[in-house]
C-alpha cells in the first residue's frame, strides 16, 4: 500500500493542481472520483498501472517537472500528444479527444464514427431520445468484458479497433434490449 501511495504521489500532485484549473469535461477523469480514476489516462480514459508523466510544455522547450506542467497519460496517448511550447495546445488537444457520451478520448476512436452514427440514428428513430447516462454505463460495462492487447510493434498495451467496434455494437444492442424489456414489462 505504501509503495502504491509513493508511486501515485506524482499523479495525486497533478490531480490536486489541475482539478483547480481544468474543467473535468476537458479530460477523461472526473475530479470527484480519485479512488476510481487515479489510474486512468487523462486523455483516452484507459485504466493502466503504467501512466506516464507527459509534459504540457516539453522539457526540450523549457518545460518543468512541476505538477502544473505534467499530466498522466498512457503510452499511446503520450506518443500521440503534440510537442509545442504552448501548454494550452496540449490541454486543447486532450479536450478535443473527449467524447461526451463515453468520456473516452474520441480522437483515438474516429474509426468508430461510421458504426456509431447509424446505430445511434436507428436507436433514436425506434425509441426516441437516448438516455446518455444509461448508454455510458453500458459502454463502461462492455469495456469491462474486453481485454487490452500487447502490441507486437512496441506500441504497448492497447484496445484493438475491432474490440472497440464490438463494444459500440454490443452497447447499442444492449441498450435496445433494455428498451424492448421495458416495453414488454409495460
Amino acid at each position: 500500500m505504501e509503495l502504491s501511495m509513493k508511486k501515485n504521489k506524482w499523479i495525486k500532485d497533478c490531480w490536486d493542481y489541475h482539478s483547480k484549473h481544468i474543467d473535468d469535461h476537458d479530460v477523461a477523469v472526473e475530479w470527484g472520483f480519485w479512488d476510481e480514476d487515479q489510474s486512468k489516462c487523462w486523455c483516452c480514459g484507459r485504466k493502466t498501472s503504467h501512466l506516464q508523466k507527459c509534459h504540457l510544455v516539453p522539457k526540450s522547450l523549457g518545460g518543468t517537472f512541476e505538477p502544473s506542467n505534467i499530466v498522466p497519460l498512457c503510452g499511446q496517448c503520450h506518443d500521440d500528444a503534440p510537442d509545442v511550447y504552448d501548454r494550452k495546445v496540449m490541454i486543447g488537444w486532450i479536450k478535443d479527444q473527449q467524447n461526451p457520451v463515453s468520456k473516452l478520448g474520441l480522437g483515438r476512436y474516429w474509426h468508430l464514427w461510421d458504426k456509431l452514427v447509424p446505430l445511434a440514428t436507428e436507436t433514436y428513430e425506434k425509441y426516441g431520445e437516448l438516455d446518455q447516462e444509461e448508454l455510458q454505463d453500458i459502454i463502461r460495462d462492455n469495456y469491462e468484458k474486453t481485454s487490452v492487447h500487447g502490441g507486437q510493434t512496441r506500441q504497448g498495451m492497447y484496445w484493438k479497433n475491432s474490440t472497440r467496434e464490438w463494444v459500440i455494437e454490443r452497447s447499442f444492442k444492449d441498450y435496445q434490449l433494455n428498451r424492448e424489456a421495458e416495453e414488454w414489462e409495460d
